[in-house]
């Protein structure tokens, strides 16, 4: 139904999408499609800030974050050693590429921009995509904010830069097939991970309406048990293996995995080993949680003792974060949906069984629309 490159990014409709959905919007940041039931809003661009071709009117813009001051004060600080640098939009460009490695500016702005000009070209693109989803008028709005491809070419600050595509989300998103009268106005925003972790995590974004989530997630965890068995062992040695790459690939770079050691070199990088110590760190001696060789013999002895919940909430990202960044919890009433969930699908799982993530994301919104007050 849609075009997708070798790295998994979206490229754009095939017919038989065309069939299903009105093309409603095609920008150079993100495509718009329109059915019955559904609103489907498909990111194009690059959520990396340098990687942009301004000739063409395409920016580096990552739709899930703040919209930046472009200078002043947006309440965070960046220090990597010389002292705090204000976290807006105009020290992000001046410090790029550098800044790539730092989530205070990654996890918190959506965009670089050196002057004002480029600012405001960048805000416009922002804030269009958000009048697509609160907008609205169908019960059901799907965004996938960062599906677009990535352009930029591998360098010392972002080595691997195609892992910022959430990879074959846009084939999930296609094939979501919710219930045709969603009892409740729903926004889903899908993407991709390779993070270590479970094949499918919800995040409920802190909104109080999403309390239901964890018996939803119990029950879900129940009906695809067969299902999930089928696929666990292969991605099991899929994600031990990759996992094992790239804390290979740092250590050997830096000479350290230790948090309090990355936190200087990349936040980034600090970020994943603190995720990757969550679940190791019962399975290996305290002198050897961040050595390259603990981390991974306490990941292989966190698989073997089997038994996990392969869908979870809030395991890696709950969204909680981002909500607050975008004031969801204001704006979602204002636009009359009664919810937001965040799903990050495994790339394993999107790539390779899309039919089935859509499944369970489909089931999973049709049992939030019927248990919400």
């Amino acid at each position: 139904m849609i075009r997708e490159n070798q790295a998994g990014a979206y490229l754009g409709p095939e017919p038989e999408l065309r069939r299903r959905y009105r093309w409603s919007v095609a920008d150079p940041h993100f495509d718009v499609f329109e059915a019955e039931g559904c609103r489907l809003i498909l990111g194009k661009c690059s959520r990396l800030p340098d990687d942009e071709d301004v000739a063409a009117g395409r920016f580096g813009i990552d739709f899930h974050r703040a919209l930046p001051p472009f200078q002043g004060e947006s309440g965070f600080f960046c220090d990597w050693g010389n002292g705090p640098i204000p976290v807006n939009a105009q020290t992000y460009a001046h410090y790029l590429p550098r800044t790539i490695r730092f989530r205070q500016f990654t996890a918190n702005l959506a965009f670089a921009a050196a002057t004002p000009a480029a600012y405001e070209a960048k805000r416009r693109v922002y804030e269009a995509f958000y009048r697509q989803v609160y907008g609205a008028k169908q019960d059901l709005v799907v965004a996938v904010p960062h599906c677009g491809p990535v352009w930029r070419r591998p360098d010392d600050y972002h080595p691997f830069p195609e892992s910022e595509i959430d990879a074959w989300t846009a084939r999930v998103a296609v094939r979501l097939q919710p219930h045709p009268a969603l009892r409740r106005r729903l926004l889903l925003s899908l993407h991709s991970t390779d993070y270590f972790g479970a094949l499918l995590d919800i995040g409920d974004f802190g909104l109080a309406a999403n309390q239901v989530l964890s018996c939803i997630i119990r029950q879900l965890n129940e009906e695809f048990a067969d299902a999930l068995a089928e696929v666990t062992p292969a991605y099991r040695e899929h994600i031990l293996f990759y996992t094992r790459q790239r804390l290979a690939w740092k250590y050997q770079r830096w000479g350290t995995l230790h948090p309090e050691d990355l936190a200087r070199i990349s936040t980034a990088s600090q970020f994943e080993v603190k995720i990757l110590d969550g679940f190791a760190r019962d399975f290996v001696a305290a002198e050897e949680r961040f050595t390259l060789a603990g981390l991974c013999r306490g990941l292989e002895a966190y698989w073997s003792q089997g038994h996990h919940a392969h869908i979870t909430l809030n395991g890696v990202f709950s969204g909680r974060k981002t909500a607050k960044l975008l004031d969801l919890a204001a704006r979602l009433p204002g636009a009359g949906l009664a919810t937001a969930v965040q799903v990050e699908c495994s790339r394993f799982l999107a790539q390779r069984r899309p039919e089935l993530a859509a499944a369970m994301i489909s089931r999973l919104l049709t049992l939030l629309a019927q248990r919400l007050p």
